[in-house]
């Protein structure tokens, strides 16, 4: 079935007069965390890296251990400092090479000019190329996201043996210059493993796995706050109106932040970005939930758990969560493409980093290299038989991701439409993100839902042709009478497909619903 000529323009309703707007509307400059200059801003939580500088640690012999603190002395920059030690991580923790946790005696820089008490040591084992959560935090810090927790590359001594190159980094905590709340805010992670890890937390009925990070100890008081909270939102979200732009999703979540965090974990395909755990957001009672920061990139950029991920397929909002449900809010997904286009050099200029990057940290890299990689573990990690191998992969993954990131994209224009049960068509606009420069095809599928093809609608595939210059096109949905009194039904329209490298984007479907026929 080939697609029909343009209906009137009333027929689309307020949805897709929203996303009119925001397809066409300049994206103003980013104010607040965006700076001037973007290069400060890197430079500012460590990138490009200094050369990894040595970082001993010194517990008198005894093992350092996941669940308690171990007495001990830490040594960087010529300066000793009393502190305790132990082994964090989930899966990471039973890998050879170990991450781990400091909590110094007295605050001190570590890293960057700001006093703590609590540092993080990525071990990084997952990632050979060293290089996939620095230039993700990298880009991070470019973005309206409030802050990046800051780095350097140290080459770690424990006890007298060297375990290679790690990333120390400041924790991600509630804390003045790191995620500044007042004494009733919240710092929350998306966690689905949160009972195994022992953290305080709760479910919702729609699939959230919410957990405590700060406060630490949480009273039944702050845990039934934070859940009619979130309970509220969902509501909404999940509710019919969640697009409306006064009373919708963006009442409830600064969608300017949450943009941010989405594209720096979509351009890394980042392992749990999708509501799987390290997905952190703030929230003061009375205000909007606030995403960020970025954390944990190991498994990204082309590897994921026992496996690997392409540069052409999403990953972040795949699944049922937040952003993928926003995402079929087609002035939303405009946003994030139109975001994207003011993102991408930053992405560029990080990803050219790299190779210097790599040259720096290369001494120490080297040998850890031959100390943890050469023997061959974790088969499903193996990007290239080298380090630079590892570090080309990355660079060219990442360049990849870029240029289909950036590609145009099609999606449907409406989220819902409603009809009378009667003979007519009904037309689902489908929209184009910017103009061709020439033909473009979509495929497309008419397909049931809780309605039956032949007696309540007309099941079918086609095409919707766009010609160059052109934005929007309709895929008609053929509606039948039967006669027969029945409750409401619905069916789905999907895209299947596009031409010209055209991205299929969100929303690629969308539900007509047909109203109940009453005799």
């Amino acid at each position: 079935m080939s697609l029909l000529t343009k209906p009137v323009l009333r027929r689309l309703g307020v949805a897709t007069a929203l996303v009119v707007a925001a397809s066409t509307a300049a994206l103003a400059p980013a104010t607040g965390r965006e700076p001037a200059s973007t290069e400060r801003a890197a430079a500012v939580i460590g990138w490009p890296p200094a050369p990894p500088a040595q970082l001993v640690i010194d517990t008198a012999g005894v093992t350092v251990g996941r669940e308690d603190y171990v007495p001990g002395t830490v040594t960087l920059d010529g300066v000793t400092r009393v502190t305790e030690v132990r082994g964090r991580g989930n899966s990471t923790w039973g890998w050879d090479k170990k991450p781990l946790k400091l909590k110094l005696e007295e605050d001190a820089a570590l890293v960057g000019s700001r006093d703590y008490d609590e540092w993080v040591l990525l071990a990084g084992y997952a990632d050979r190329s060293s290089l996939r959560t620095a230039a993700a935090f990298a880009v991070a810090a470019q973005t309206r996201l409030k802050w990046t927790p800051r780095f350097r590359f140290v080459e770690m001594v424990l006890n007298g043996q060297s375990q290679g190159l790690y990333m120390l980094t400041e924790q991600v905590e509630e804390g003045k210059g790191r995620v500044n709340l007042p004494d009733d805010g919240y710092l929350l992670e998306f966690n689905k493993r949160y009972l195994r890890d022992d953290e305080p937390g709760f479910r919702t009925r729609w699939g959230s796995a919410i957990a405590f990070k700060n406060p630490d100890e949480v009273t039944k008081k702050q845990r039934r706050e934070v859940r009619r909270a979130v309970t509220r939102f969902e509501k909404v979200l999940y509710g019919p109106d969640f697009a409306d732009p006064e009373t919708g999703y963006a009442a409830y979540v600064n969608v300017r932040k949450l943009i941010d965090w989405y594209l720096v974990e979509e351009l890394f395909s980042n392992q749990d970005s999708n509501f799987q755990s390290s997905v952190n957001v703030s929230w003061v009672p009375g205000k909007r939930f606030v995403f960020g920061p970025v954390w944990d990139f190991d498994l990204s950029a082309g590897t994921r758990w026992r496996g690997s991920s392409q540069p052409d397929t999403w990953h972040t909002r795949v699944g049922r969560h937040w952003v993928a449900r926003m995402l079929e809010d087609p002035a939303f997904s405009a946003r994030v493409k139109s975001r994207w286009a003011r993102l991408k050099p930053i992405a560029r200029q990080v990803v050219s980093e790299i190779p210097a990057a790599a040259a720096t940290l290369a001494p120490v890299a080297d040998a850890d290299w031959a100390q943890w990689h050469a023997s061959g573990d974790l088969d499903w990690t193996h990007r290239g038989s080298t380090r630079q191998a590892e570090v080309d992969f990355l660079g060219d993954w990442l360049t990849k991701r870029i240029q289909w990131l950036s590609n145009n994209e099609v999606r449907l224009g409406g989220i819902r439409q409603r009809t009378p049960e009667r003979e007519r068509t009904v037309w689902v606009p489908v929209r184009l993100q910017s103009p061709a420069n020439g033909t473009v095809d979509v495929s497309w599928t008419v397909q049931a839902g809780t309605a039956t093809a032949g007696e309540d609608f007309v099941a079918a595939t086609g095409q919707a042709t766009f010609a160059a210059g052109q934005v929007e096109r309709y895929v008609p949905v053929q509606i039948l009478d039967d006669r027969v009194t029945e409750g409401r039904e619905t069916v789905l329209v999907s895209l299947t497909g596009a031409s010209r490298d055209i991205v299929v984007g969100s929303p690629s479907s969308t539900t007509v619903v047909i109203d109940a026929n009453v005799r």
